[in-house]
């Protein structure tokens, strides 16, 4: 087994432990998010001619969910654009909470200095995950204490302490943090297609819909998000992380040559309206509304098995807000 690399080291970030309600400063994120869009597909086949369809959704996301930041104020940028950077500042931190957490439990971390101790340190590893048995609470632990220290080998920096004034803060999921999705959705498609059962071209139709609203508990929304506002910076401050929609269940309606086929399943947000709205909050204000079109090349049902030519826009209006739990919307 090899020890874990960099880019692992920084997805374990999220397994740094909670910031303690009694100093934490809280924010909570709201997003809202409508789509408008129409696409066509087509196919020219030689032998059945063309194959085609008309779509059109409506899709309306609003998210609410909270995250926690200590008030100490960080060196690093754990979001920084640039990745070599983005992946030090996770590394450093995961060591340094990691090291709080493992130091509270009278395990403090010690470094292999030598071939022979990181020899055993990677046995005595594999041992320890041997003997969790695969539960869940046990293999947390230990991943965070061998992280911890692959970190420290990889920066033994991380574990000293920064000698110039912080600027950044991070704000992390927390254990019991209220989160709320709701999901409105309606997606109309029609055309005519090949159907290999009778060997020609036939009508279809497809209908989706659905209306969510979701609450999630513990951290099954809020794990999906790491936020960092930079103080230094009043315009753009804010710094988004994986911005995570829930797909809702809902309605799906086929039907072709007389027969209607009814399913339930989870429906999907295009994929370039998801990396459209990402792009915008990477690196951004922290409240705000935008709107703009969105060109569409995957098939909005998300079935990309069915080969041909998919056009489209997407029309999309979107507003977010990072504040203080509680703060009056904007007039």
């Amino acid at each position: 087994m090899q020890a874990p690399t960099l880019l692992a080291l920084s997805l374990l970030v999220t397994l740094s432990p909670p910031v303690a309600a009694a100093t934490a400063l809280e924010r909570q994120f709201e997003l809202i998010v409508d789509v408008d869009a129409e696409q066509r597909w087509q196919r020219s086949d030689k032998k059945y001619g063309e194959q085609w369809s008309k779509s059109t959704t409506q899709q309306r996301y609003e998210i609410l969910t909270r995250l926690r930041a200590d008030p100490e104020l960080q060196v690093r940028n754990l979001l920084d654009p640039d990745l070599d950077t983005r992946l030090e500042a996770k590394t450093i931190h995961l060591a340094r909470s990691a090291k709080k957490m493992l130091d509270a439990s009278g395990k403090p971390i010690r470094i292999p200095a030598t071939p022979q101790e990181q020899a055993a340190l990677m046995r005595r590893m594999q041992l320890d995950q041997v003997a969790c048995k695969a539960a869940p609470a046990c293999e947390f632990g230990v991943n965070l204490q061998y992280a911890a220290i692959f970190a420290a080998m990889q920066y033994p920096e991380a574990l000293e302490e920064d000698t110039v004034p912080g600027r950044y803060m991070y704000f992390l999921r927390y254990p019991g943090c209220p989160s709320r999705a709701r999901v409105t959705l309606t997606m109309n498609i029609e055309g005519v297609r090949y159907n290999k059962t009778v060997d020609k071209l036939v009508p279809f139709s497809e209908q989706r819909s659905a209306d969510t609203l979701d609450n999630f508990e513990e951290l099954l929304l809020c794990s999906h998000y790491t936020a960092v506002i930079d103080t230094a910076d009043p315009q753009r401050p804010l710094y988004l992380e994986n911005v995570h929609i829930p797909r809702p269940l809902g309605e799906t309606v086929y039907t072709e040559r007389g027969g209607t086929v009814r399913r339930n399943e989870s429906q999907p947000m295009p994929s370039a309206v998801l990396e459209w709205v990402s792009a915008n909050l990477q690196h951004a204000a922290t409240a705000g509304s935008i709107s703009g079109e969105v060109p569409l090349v995957l098939p909005l049902n998300g079935n990309s098995t069915i080969l041909g030519t998919s056009t489209g826009i997407a029309k999309v209006k979107m507003s977010w807000r990072f504040s203080e739990p509680g703060t009056p919307p904007a007039r």
